[in-house]
């Protein structure tokens, strides 16, 4: 990840009078590329160009010009920014440049020289990208635009689909009630653990019934998961796991109740897109972070903004989907085996 990835969004900048020139005559090209120029150049005034902004993030060594991983923008964006930037131009420049069209996913800068050549890019396929030497892709970077990864319509994605079944406890009538999303799930043995650990925690003195929160359903759910193309870019088919709290996303929860906020997931999810989060509790991050009696336990977040119908793309706002797969009650569970008289 590349310094300030995580930081600020990008400086606003007065851009209303930068939108794509329309089609001109060969006598004023001149003079339409000296004013987007100078525009540019305005936008860019005490910017640090070390800095990569929160509204990008950076990926080395990728070359994303291949057609099988990017277009150039349609024409009158592509012929503003060749007006704008010329041959060669900063890497602030780029950036700027490529936030104002809004057709722009991101831009390929040759890496060996600044100021530098850059290439403005839509419909990116991250998976097409070239790294290898014989491509020279070492000399070139990629900046992907972090809007792009959660967007409605975003670029599909080629990562692999998983499919396979998570379990959530509720109380009677609970699980469709609302809307599915904004809440956690897990495995099997997650669940059990959870129901072990914070629903079913008094065994001394007789019966505790209603169980906490009332929770007495066990679901089964046959989810299918996708991992956008920017999350799938580093290696990764889930996310981090954020634990949520009556829909509310309350980040990445420690012992103590010491929850990283709601900040927390809107930078992660606008990075990566609305995607599946997972925690093994073999990792002990971020919780449970000791030895349980579940060692093959994973809990799961799913984000209602990734949910979609069907198979999911892969897009920002298509990263899972879900079937009902049966549910049984905890009494039903308790018959088959004995309790010591506790329910």
């Amino acid at each position: 990840q590349a310094p300030g990835a995580g930081g600020a969004l990008w400086p606003k900048a007065p851009l209303a009078a930068l939108a794509p020139a329309p089609s001109l005559h060969q006598a004023d090209r001149a003079a339409a590329a000296a004013q987007a120029s100078m525009a540019i150049q305005a936008a860019v005034v005490a910017t640090d160009e070390a800095q990569t902004p929160g509204s990008f993030f950076y990926l080395p060594g990728y070359d994303c010009r291949a057609p099988e991983a990017s277009q150039p923008l349609p024409g009158p964006a592509r012929k503003f920014a060749r007006r704008a930037l010329g041959a060669q131009a900063s890497l602030t420049a780029c950036r700027v440049a490529c936030e104002m069209q809004r057709t722009c996913q991101g831009f390929v800068r040759g890496n060996q020289t600044s100021p530098g050549k850059c290439w403005l890019r839509t419909n990116v396929s991250l998976s097409g990208c070239a790294r290898s030497p014989g491509r020279e892709a070492a000399d070139y970077d990629f900046y992907f635009r972090r809007s792009s990864a959660r967007s409605s319509g975003g670029t599909a994605s080629t990562a692999p689909m998983h499919e396979f079944y998570m379990y959530r406890a509720t109380a009677p009538g609970m699980l469709n009630k609302y809307k599915l999303g904004e809440v956690n799930t897990g495995n099997m043995d997650g669940v059990m653990w959870y129901l072990l650990n914070e629903i079913v925690t008094e065994y001394s003195a007789g019966p505790r019934c209603p169980r906490r929160f009332n929770i007495s359903e066990l679901h089964r759910l046959k989810v299918r998961v996708k991992a956008t193309a920017a999350l799938a870019s580093e290696g990764m088919n889930f996310g981090v796991r954020f634990a949520y709290d009556q829909g509310k996303c309350e980040g990445r929860c420690f012992p103590g109740n010491k929850c990283t906020g709601q900040a927390d997931c809107d930078d992660h999810y606008d990075k990566y897109g609305f995607v599946v989060g997972c925690n093994d509790f073999a990792d002990r991050y971020p919780f449970p972070d000791m030895e349980t009696v579940a060692p093959q336990g994973v809990w799961y977040s799913l984000p209602l903004r990734g949910r979609c119908a069907g198979a999911p793309s892969g897009a920002g706002d298509c990263t899972w989907s879900y079937e009902d797969a049966g549910m049984v009650t905890l009494k039903e569970l308790e018959k088959t085996a004995a309790g010591g008289g506790n329910p």
